[in-house]
């Protein structure tokens, strides 16, 4: 098992430990992607995880298609992005120990996250990685030789 600390760039891995949000994207029944906002955090095995519940979507896409993506996006540079396309690992939850480290990291009462046999760990088990830095005017603005 690989950390994902180690396998990030060097220039990225910071956005692997901020406070941010992620946007998940799974693959629904009928092929199409679906987007939703996530936390993440790194687990102390160094493997990103997140956390869902059975009667999302979310849930039930990653049960019937485990592909998925996780866009970290850099919110102070929004073009500076950390793309982890993946394959995530559902595991029951039902102490809600995933929910209390998210908690944590978010600065949340872990109190208000109710015990749930529905709750499920998702560890997203990297593919690839694909680090963003800048995007070039020519591509922003249109800007070149043939404009």
């Amino acid at each position: 098992m690989s950390d994902i600390l180690n396998d990030a760039p060097e220039s990225h891995r910071d956005l692997l430990r901020k406070t941010l949000t992620a946007t998940l994207t799974t693959i629904d029944a009928e092929g199409r992607p679906r987007s939703r906002a996530v936390w993440y955090f790194i687990d102390s095995d160094g493997q990103l995880k997140g956390s869902t519940y059975s009667d999302l979507q979310q849930y039930k896409d990653l049960r019937r298609d485990p592909n998925c993506t996780l866009l970290i996006i850099d919110f102070s540079y929004p073009f500076r992005t950390l793309e982890v396309r993946a394959t995530a690992e559902l595991t029951a939850d039902p102490d809600s120990s995933t929910v209390r480290k998210l908690a944590d990291k978010y600065g949340v009462d872990a109190s208000r996250a109710p015990v749930s046999e529905n709750r499920f760990t998702v560890t997203y088990h990297p593919r690839r990685l694909v680090a963003s830095q800048d995007w070039p005017k020519e591509v922003l603005f249109g800007i070149g030789p043939d404009k």
